[in-house]
């Protein structure tokens, strides 16, 4: 490595218009992705479907044509969407909708205090009984007016959401048109970098496939590893919760509903299993009183356990590799900034930020594209098990410093 700064040499005047071209072409296209909103919606999942299925892809490329390959995922996706419209979507729709009359009873809340209190006096020594209910009797109507209105608030936000978004024409027509644009990203994805590859100078072409590989790296496999950890986390507390609705003075209801609730949780780093078990602890409260909920708790601490020390080193890994207390701080932020997406998005946003900083440090200290991308660790891993492999250094994921078009 240089001990002194990269040189770039001047750049001509012909250079410096082709980059205010592109400069101008990317805000124009920016400009507009701002302007669509909403509607761009379905296209934002379809990327997610393509950071998904592109390694299953690009592995039955392999045996097949890429156009095959693509039309055979398809023709599996559709055999899944049919047999869940067969035999969750029914299910799913009658849980919620006796979920929400649940709720919206006037009683509901009172009964639960009612049942609370009798487990209590039948649980409680007789010396505690008479302070805990002169408390009770005090919080009962605060706590049901602040509940109401919390359950009240939560409900109408959620139908709001689901009526703005399903209201609009134009997310029912990207919603039929995301399969075809999706086949011709995941078909034409080499020959888009192809394409970008010859609008890039030279000089800047190595850096520029560089930062590309850390944002992909990082958003692919962060997409990848969330969904699957959410798939598994669903299925397990689908079963939990049957098994331990099986169990002899414990009730449990809705639990389709809430198993979905909480592999959709998941996608929340950190918080996402709190997420999915405060729900399931306050239905279980409302359905089988005290004992059912300290039973479902009690099922959500042991996923969580075994999801912290076996799920997420197997199936996120080191794909984020950001430190919890800085996480915690990043989330509160984009939480803040961004809503509900910061949130998700918070962790691999934070990775490739971190990433790229280092990468741009190391490039300004002199170091090679190639001696640059090799010092960040999940590349430099990547690269030593290529080359222990026998594969060059540039096939572990590391562009070469002048990758050919």
């Amino acid at each position: 490595m240089a001990d002194s700064l990269v040189k770039f040499p001047r750049p001509s005047p012909r250079t410096l218009a082709r980059a205010a071209l592109v400069a101008l072409s990317v805000g124009v296209v920016l400009a507009l992705v701002v302007a669509a909103g909403s509607a761009l919606t379905p296209f934002i999942f379809g990327l997610a479907l393509a950071y998904l299925l592109m390694p299953i892809i690009n592995r039955l490329n392999r045996r097949m044509p890429r156009w095959a390959a693509i039309l055979l995922v398809y023709a599996i996706g559709l055999l899944i969407l049919i047999a869940l419209a067969l035999f969750l979507i029914p299910p799913l729709v009658n849980q919620t909708v006796r979920l929400i009359a649940s709720l919206a009873r006037p009683d509901s809340l009172e009964r639960l205090a009612a049942d609370a209190l009798a487990w209590y006096q039948a649980n409680v020594p007789p010396a505690l009984q008479s302070p805990l209910e002169q408390t009770l009797q005090r919080l009962i109507p605060s706590l049901q007016e602040n509940l109401s209105a919390i359950a009240t608030g939560v409900g109408a936000f959620v139908l709001r959401q689901v009526t703005q978004v399903f209201s609009l024409l134009s997310f029912l027509v990207g919603f039929l048109i995301v399969p075809i644009w999706l086949f011709y990203v995941l078909n034409d994805a080499r020959k888009g970098r192809v394409f970008i590859n010859r609008q890039l100078d030279y000089r800047v072409r190595h850096d520029f496939w560089n930062a590309w590989g850390i944002v992909d790296r990082s958003l692919s496999a962060y997409i990848r590893g969330q969904l699957t950890l959410g798939l598994i986390v669903g299925v397990a507390v689908g079963i939990g919760l049957n098994v331990v609705d099986l169990i002899p003075g414990i009730e449990i209801d809705y639990i389709l509903l809430l198993a979905i609730w909480a592999g959709v949780a998941e996608l929340v780093p950190m918080i996402g299993a709190m997420l999915g078990a405060i729900p399931a602890v306050i239905v279980a409260l409302f359905v089988g009183g005290p004992i059912s909920a300290l039973a479902v708790l009690g099922l959500f601490v042991v996923v969580q356990l075994v999801e912290n020390n076996y799920l997420v080193p197997r199936v996120i890994g080191e794909s984020i590799g950001v430190h919890p207390a800085i996480l915690i701080i990043v989330l509160v932020i984009f939480g803040k900034l961004f809503g509900l997406l910061g949130v998700i998005l918070a962790a691999p946003v934070t990775a490739i930020a971190r990433d790229l900083y280092i990468y741009a440090y190391r490039r300004l200290s002199g170091a090679s594209p190639s001696e640059a991308i090799a010092h960040l660790p999940r590349f430099a891993e990547r690269a030593e098990a290529k080359a222990r492999a026998g594969a060059p250094a540039s096939a572990a994921g590391a562009p070469a410093d002048n990758p050919a078009p």
